[in-house]
This record gives structure tokens, sequence and C-alpha cells, in this order.
């Protein structure tokens, strides 16, 4: 079972979200409508991984990506100049915090005010805090990892940026016919699964040579949803052994490729294969955004099933518009988005987690699904 995960996180100046304070679960479901913020929710956590995935360049690559910074403040740089957040990592012996305060700055530019760092452990007597210099267009952390000086700040900085980079948004929308997941695929990157599962195929080889059990599994579980899967064939390429491509047998022996999979099916096998690997590649995080898109109702409910159960591992943060996928969970897992049109706070996203008394006595007559489809729970669109 996980026993540290992300407890709390606040937010300020990022996208659709003006101002955002919340307790977050081993597991939580994000409903709401198109553009109520639930993407902006979770793409802050992309912005945090991409941030301290590389030792440098990080957090202004992501700016690039995203058309500079003030495509991601929130109505733009004319209206918010700051960004702002705290993430609290808690578990049974010891909690850790990481804060920063940035502020744009030309041409187009986030730049770092301050950064706090805090620690402590269940034995500790009170907890450590370091507030680390600003002025930076990267994070200080990604330097203070080296300070001899300073062991223990060394020590929860390179925390922290571990499982910071372990957080990871799965996004497997692009089943286009160009998309990475129906082409070719170096098989030497078959580390861990990447969010787009653009490496599907050698991921899935490395599982069968090195994790037959695990590999049978996900196979299995593939069947469950598209029973004409007898195996998939992961021999790399004759002409160059470099390159493998997701193809497959079906229960007749004939051998097809990527191409000749629905949309649905190839989500289903990404979802599955990400949901069941190995539990030591498993991310801190796992982060889902819409999963449900182009699946067939009886995969969305297994998935639903898959993903509650990856959660007594790692922590699972679901983002969904569907009553199907959120019927057989409990209220206290739900966090409803919703875009909050008042005078003050015009556009602005606002997350409230479902109170399981107030909808007690619904539920004696209907499902979760049944009461966010009749707006009863908030977030349905009108």
């Amino acid at each position: 079972m996980a026993t540290e995960w992300v407890r709390h996180i606040q937010i300020a100046g990022f996208r659709s979200i003006r101002h955002v304070d919340l307790d977050l679960h081993r597991f939580t479901i994000l409903i709401g409508a198109n553009g109520s913020g639930k993407s902006s929710f979770i793409d802050f956590f992309r912005m945090l991984n991409v941030a301290f995935s590389t030792t440098q360049g990080g957090l202004q690559l992501y700016l690039a990506r995203k058309g500079g910074a003030s495509s991601v403040l929130h109505y733009g740089s004319s209206i918010t100049k700051d960004l702002s957040a705290g993430v609290l990592i808690d578990g049974d012996e010891r909690w850790s915090r990481y804060s920063f305060d940035t502020t744009w700055a030309a041409p187009d530019d986030l730049i770092y005010t301050s950064e706090t760092l805090e620690f402590q452990r269940q034995s500790d007597s009170q907890a450590k805090q370091v507030v680390l210099r600003g002025g930076g267009r990267e994070s200080a952390i990604l330097s203070v990892r080296t300070d001899n000086q300073n062991p223990w700040i060394q020590t929860v900085a390179t925390t922290f940026c571990s499982r910071l980079r372990q957080v990871r948004a799965f996004h497997f929308h692009d089943t286009s016919d160009g998309a990475h997941i129906r082409v070719k695929q170096d098989v030497t990157r078959e580390a861990y699964l990447l969010s787009d599962a653009g490496n599907i195929a050698a991921f899935l080889l490395h599982m069968k040579e090195n994790a037959p059990e695990c590999y049978r599994r996900i196979l299995g579980t593939v069947q469950m949803v598209a029973p004409f899967i007898a195996d998939f064939e992961l021999e790399p390429e004759a002409a160059n052994d470099r390159f493998v491509m997701l193809r497959w047998r079906d229960r007749s022996g004939e051998v097809f490729g990527p191409h000749q999979l629905s949309d649905g099916t190839l989500r289903a096998i990404a979802l599955i294969t990400a949901l069941l690997q190995p539990d030591e590649l498993l991310p801190s995080v796992m982060l889902f955004d819409e999963p449900e898109l182009g699946l067939h109702p009886a995969a969305i409910s297994l998935i639903a099933e898959l993903m509650e159960a990856a959660s007594q591992k790692r922590q699972v943060i679901v983002a969904t518009q569907s009553p199907l996928f959120i019927r057989n969970y409990e209220p206290s897992n739900v966090v409803v988005a919703e875009r909050e049109e008042s005078s003050e706070r015009r556009g602005s996203t606002t997350l409230r987690r479902l109170d399981p008394d107030a909808l007690a006595g619904w539920l004696e007559d209907f499902d979760l699904g049944e009461l966010y489809e009749k707006n009863v729970t908030g977030g349905y669109p009108q």
C-alpha cells in the first residue's frame, strides 16, 4: 500500500485556476464539464514533472512548449503576474513540503522569486525549513542537491526531485495514423512506459522477456476487452533489429499491425499496460486525463476497477466526464470541478470534494454516476 503521497496542494495563478487549496486522497477522481479546469489541474503536475526532469531548463522548456508564460498564467500576464504553489507529501514516518513563488518577466518568462523546503521526521521535535534563493529561471532545488554543507537540505531536495520526476500524467488520446503508439519504436526505450505510450511495443517486449508473469497478466486483461487478440508479436524488425512495432496475432494465427486496431482498443491496451506494470516501475503519482475516451462501456468499468486497485500501491488521480466511470465509487473519492462565473472569480476553477452525508439519501436509490447525470453532484454540463 502506498504510504506516502501528495496529501495537499495549493495552486494560484495557473491557467483557469485562480486559487485552489485541496486535500488529496490516495485515489481522487475529478469530475466536471469541458472547460471546468480538470485538465488545468492535471497539467500543473505535468509542469512540475518537466521542471524537475532535467538538470537544467525544465521550467523554461515547459513554458516554450506552451507558448510562453502568458499562456499558463491565469487570464494571461496582463491580469496575473504571479504563479505560486505548495505541495505537501505526507507519510507514516515523515512529511515534506515544497512551495514556490514565480513572477512574470519580459519577454515572456517566469522567474522564481522564492522557494521553501520543509521536512520533519516522526522522531524530530520540530520541522526543518530553508528558504532558497530567488531570481533564477529554474528551481534552486536542482543546485542545492549537491550542497554538502547542509546534508539534510541535500537529502530533502534530492527526495523531492526524485518524487516529482516520478509523477506521470498519462494521456493516450493521440491514436492517429502517425501517432507514436502506431509506428516503429526504439527497442532500447523500454525502461518505463512513456506518458503517450509511444514506446509500448518496446515496453511490452521488455515485460515479455524479463517479467513474463506481468506480461501474461497484461495480455489476459487486454483479452477481456479485445478477445480477438491471441498474443502480441513483438519481435524486432528483421531489417533493423533496433525497432519494434505493436503487432498482434488473432485466434486464427494471422498477424496484424497496430493500424488494424481501433482507437479505443489501442487506448485500452495502453491503459491496461500502465496500470498492470510491475510495482517497482509504477510512478509515484499516476494521473489520467479522460481515460474513458473511445472505450466501450465494459472497458470503462474494467479500467475503473484497475485504477482503484492501483491506488492501493500508488497515488492515482483521474479527470473524467464519464458517469459510468464513477458509478461504483464512494463520494469521498470525488472532487467536482466547476467554473465560477461571478464578477469576483470570473472564469475561475473551483474544486469541491463531495460530501457523503449530503448524498446519503440519494444513494439509497441512485448510484453516483446517475447523480452526476442528474447534476445532483454538480459539475455536469448544462
